[in-house]
């Protein structure tokens, strides 16, 4: 079974928050945001899950463990 990152429940199109925007945000890749935010990233490194798990959080309001931005295929 397939892991993925799926920001998309915390990325919302009320947020109004472009890539580019996240991008300087997080200081992560295009790519890489933009397949997280629609749920279809499916390897990162570590340090790559902790700041998209980080920038979720800061989407939510509220700090957010890691396995809450994961989703099985």
């Amino acid at each position: 079974m397939t892991k993925y990152v799926d920001l998309s429940r915390y990325w919302t199109s009320d947020k109004d928050l472009s890539i580019q925007k996240a991008k300087e945000i997080t200081g992560l890749d295009k790519r890489t945001l933009s397949s997280a935010k629609k749920g279809q990233l499916e390897r990162a490194q570590f340090e790559t899950l902790f700041k998209l798990r980080d920038f979720a959080s800061q989407l939510s309001g509220k700090p957010l463990a890691l396995e809450e931005i994961f989703k099985d295929d």
